[in-house]
């Protein structure tokens, strides 16, 4: 019984956690088709991949809605896989959550795959003069 116990413990300790991070709002989801046309029209811009099924997905949601509304100009961009699963395989978004980085002409120049913290991404988002 007392190993039932400690998985039950666990199991709660997970959703628990994960209820908290549903009160924090994230970054919408954006629909590749109306990003599309914005690529490699002169500004830098950063995809990030993911889905709100999985948990480190919606920690980097949060953290880029947090930097949107520091940096309202600037071109970040949530994708959902499920709704954009073309789009996700065109940048290799082989796992996620996935940030893709593209130079003002549209190309590819950096990928992560994980979660990064906010001061991290934004000092990254900076060096690319994304923001």
């Amino acid at each position: 019984m007392n190993k039932f116990l400690k998985i039950f413990s666990a199991v709660l300790a997970i959703f628990s956690s994960s209820s908290a991070l549903a009160d924090e709002p994230m970054l919408k989801s954006t629909s590749y088709a109306s990003i599309e046309s914005k690529i490699g029209k002169g500004k830098p811009m950063m995809l990030e991949f993911g889905s709100t099924s999985c948990h480190s997905c919606v920690i980097m949601g949060q953290t880029l809605y947090k930097l949107k509304q520091k940096h309202p100009q600037s071109n970040i961009y949530f994708i959902d896989i499920y709704k954009d699963e073309q789009a996700a395989m065109q940048y290799g978004a082989v796992m996620i959550p996935a940030q893709v980085y593209l130079d003002k002409n549209g190309k590819v120049i950096e990928k992560h795959f994980g979660k990064i913290e906010y001061s991290e991404l934004e000092k990254k988002l900076k060096s690319l003069d994304m923001l």
